[in-house]
């Protein structure tokens, strides 16, 4: 049985490919769906016709926590009011997914090749993909956040793997293996 990972775009998508632990590879796709209604529209859809796991991992676009509380309530009901016994979750990054970068400093000084000043890691707090890509441009080591990820490390990937989000799209995944035998 193949589950699902749907995400909002390319970006997003191409990160949680190289985070997925090896042995779910095989069994999981991730689909870019183009923005939180798609996402939503493209889950809704899983469930119903292929009747497939889903996790949604969507951007919080918040730090305040009723307004990220409030948007995965309104997710939430959307998908799982559908979703009968097909194994559902929403995991909201906040306030993006980009954030995982900023929770390992010397892991990300590491991969840009300096350390960031503190206003940058300030400004990342809530706004990380913008951060991020400032950061990247001021790299030697790489064009674009496409290019970072690509040229992670086994060992990078173990410590991104950490990241709350992360986790929690890794715990999902492992009860749906649990419950149905088959990833």
């Amino acid at each position: 049985m193949t589950a699902y990972i749907v995400c909002e775009g390319e970006r997003d998508a191409q990160l949680l490919k190289r985070l997925l632990p090896e042995e779910f590879v095989s069994n999981v796709e991730v689909v870019a769906a183009g923005g939180l209604s798609a996402v939503k529209s493209l889950a809704r859809s899983l469930i119903v016709r292929r009747q497939a796991p889903v996790a949604i991992v969507a951007d919080a676009d918040a730090t305040i926590l009723e307004q990220v509380e409030q948007r995965l309530k309104d997710t939430e009901e959307i998908v799982e009011n559908i979703a009968a016994n097909t194994p559902v979750k929403v995991i909201l990054a906040v306030p993006t997914l980009e954030i995982i970068f900023f929770q390992d400093i010397s892991l990300l000084s590491r991969l840009l090749g300096y350390a960031p000043s503190q206003d940058m890691l300030s400004s990342a707090v809530y706004q990380p993909w913008q951060a991020l890509k400032q950061l990247i441009s001021q790299s030697k080591n790489f064009q674009s956040q496409s290019q970072l990820v690509e040229q992670l490390t086994n060992e990078d990937l173990e410590i991104l793997r950490k990241a709350p989000v992360i986790q929690e799209v890794i715990q999902f995944l492992q009860s749906v293996r649990e419950t149905a035998g088959a990833l």
